[in-house]
C-alpha cells in the first residue's frame, strides 16, 4: 500500500490541497470582515490565528462569547502560552458552508 502511495497519481492530493486553499482564503477573508479581527493568510497547517484584541475582548472572552452566545467552537491563544493572549485558533478543517455559518454568527455577536 506505501509503495502505491508513493509511486501512484497525485491528483487526489491536488484536490484535496485545492479545497484546503479555498477554505483558508474563505476563513481568513471572513475573519477580516469581522469588526476589530485581524488575520494574516497562515502558512501550514489547517488553522488561522487571528489577533481580536480590536473588538475590546481578549482571545479567551472572545472565545467564550463565540462558543455561548453564537455556538463557534474556537481556542483561546492562551492555550499556546501567554504571548498570544489576544489571539484564538480557529480551524478551517470544516465545509466552507460551516465556515461561513461560523463567520455569519460572530459576525452578529460582534454588532
Amino acid at each position: 500500500g506505501g509503495i502505491a502511495a508513493l509511486d501512484g497519481s497525485e491528483d487526489e492530493l491536488k484536490n484535496v490541497l485545492e479545497k484546503f486553499s479555498l477554505r483558508r482564503k474563505l476563513l481568513v477573508d471572513g475573519l477580516n470582515s469581522l469588526k476589530g479581527v485581524q488575520c494574516n493568510i497562515p502558512g501550514g497547517a489547517f488553522y488561522a490565528f487571528p489577533n481580536v484584541k480590536g473588538t475590546g475582548m481578549n482571545g479567551e472572552e472572545f472565545a467564550n462569547r463565540c462558543l455561548y452566545e453564537a455556538g463557534v467552537a474556537l481556542v483561546p491563544g492562551t492555550s499556546f502560552g501567554n504571548f498570544a493572549t489576544d489571539h484564538i485558533r480557529f480551524s478551517f478543517a470544516a465545509s466552507r458552508e460551516n465556515i461561513s455559518k461560523a463567520i455569519e454568527k460572530i459576525d452578529k455577536i460582534l454588532k
